[in-house]
């Protein structure tokens, strides 16, 4: 090879370094909302959606800098360019300068009911006979049949979702509606060797996958590929597990 082909050679593969570096060098800036377990503002741990989302990025050879933000606010400051990336976020697609991954994590709204009643409702409207305590502002997500259930039952709204698992296990209301993911992790807060048998599931409610938005189409292009063998290995699982414990009796979440 000639000398001057050597040159060349060494040369752009010494731009190809400095730019790999002025690109992983700098943590990208990640936007989000505290809501656990799903996002935790926490030196240690950050929660299920955004451990997976640093997990996939690592892979890529990213770091990440987490930035809490009031509710609301996250799309907007990466739609304005000032963040890289947002998570979680839902029912959203590809526009400018604003571009939505395949899904990081699957939501399982869950009517809850304790095993010993041997309750078997078939829609949410079967629920209006019954008590409930669910989150604060529930009708706006849930829809029509929701919101006509509340209005007849004996309906509770909690601005603490922590307290709807004990509640719901010490038998105070017949029903619980919660995202399976908050349900059991603030039931296992302290013990993540805790029973759960003791709870019925009633799928009443779809699901809602969550996803990452990027400003970079093909930062999200790299990290869908990157994502899908993500979810084929065993770290899913073990993030999962790191916030509720062994959940073997539930199917959690589709990881296909």
């Amino acid at each position: 090879m000639a000398k001057s082909s050597i040159n060349m050679l060494l040369q752009a593969c010494f731009f190809f370094w400095l730019f790999s570096a002025l690109v992983h060098g700098k943590p990208l800036s990640l936007v989000t909302s505290e809501g656990p377990p799903h996002t935790i503002n926490n030196k240690l741990f950050s929660g299920i959606d955004l451990d997976v989302t640093k997990a996939v990025l690592r892979q890529l050879g990213y770091s990440v800098k987490l930035n809490f933000v009031a509710l609301g606010r996250a799309e907007m400051l990466v739609r304005s360019g000032q963040y890289d990336l947002m998570a979680p976020i839902f029912f959203a697609q590809d526009t400018d300068n604003f571009y939505i991954s395949e899904p990081i994590v699957t939501y399982k709204p869950m009517v809850f009911s304790l095993s010993e009643r041997n309750l078997s409702p078939e829609s949410i409207s079967d629920l209006a006979k019954y008590s409930v305590i669910t989150f604060q502002g529930a009708p706006g997500y849930f829809g029509d049949a929701f919101k006509a259930m509340s209005e007849q039952a004996r309906y509770k709204e909690s601005a603490d979702m922590s307290v709807i698992p004990e509640i719901l296990a010490k038998s105070r209301y017949d029903f619980a509606v919660l995202d399976q993911y908050i349900f059991y992790y603030f039931y296992r807060i302290n013990d993540k060797q805790r029973p759960i048998d003791i709870f019925k599931h009633h799928y009443l409610i779809p699901p809602v996958t969550a996803s990452v938005a990027f400003k970079d189409k093909m930062l999200r292009d790299r990290f869908n590929y990157e994502l899908k063998k993500f979810k084929q290995g065993k770290g899913y699982a073990k993030i999962v597990e790191a916030y509720l414990g062994r959940m073997e009796q539930v199917a959690l979440t589709d990881t296909q």
